[in-house]
């Protein structure tokens, strides 16, 4: 009985909350699949044609003219530490930030990135890009929390050539004449 009164307010509330059915449809404009937020931390792996580990990344537009998403000083943390990506084998490095195929890295480290008290312009940002062009490779590996000993679960993804992962597609850079 109560299991049979529970069902009934809540389809009530359901069907009262429906004011005009008729303007109802699903939508059909949808984000970028690198754009949806996760509930989980994705395993993002990638590398880079050079050592950019301990700068900080920045998300750029496709055409690489402007930024669209930046840390707060306090936001570069992961678990409590620096969000320092963690270094993979064969140069690979695991994510602990959370970048995409559009990431540029700043020539501020970690470090001091985080004992500033606000974040720098936007213009100050732009003039202090160290990389626009910094991947080789980018992997989208599924959800974090899959993996029992992720370093170890990565590094053998490493060997086998990402069975079951998403390979970014990377924009070399742009060469102008």
């Amino acid at each position: 009985m109560k299991n049979s009164v529970y069902i009934a307010i809540v389809l009530i509330i359901s069907f009262s909350s429906c004011k005009n059915k008729e303007k109802m449809t699903a939508p059909t404009d949808r984000l970028p699949e690198s754009s949806m937020v996760s509930a989980t931390a994705i395993a993002i792996v990638y590398k880079t044609y050079k050592d950019f580990s301990k700068l900080v990344p920045v998300i750029m537009d496709a055409g690489k003219t402007k930024i669209l998403s930046y840390p707060a000083p306090s936001d570069i943390f992961y678990n409590g530490k620096l969000a320092i990506p963690t270094a993979l084998k064969n140069g690979y490095w695991l994510d602990n930030h959370g970048i995409n195929e559009n990431v540029a890295f700043l020539n501020y480290t970690y470090e001091a990135y985080s004992q500033l008290n606000e974040a720098p312009s936007l213009s100050e940002m732009m003039t202090n890009i160290a990389e626009k062009y910094p991947l080789t490779e980018l992997v989208y590996c599924g959800s974090r929390s899959q993996f029992k000993n992720e370093i170890v679960d990565l590094n053998s993804l490493i060997d086998k050539g990402f069975p079951n992962c998403r390979k970014a597609v990377i924009v070399p850079m742009a060469v102008e004449f």
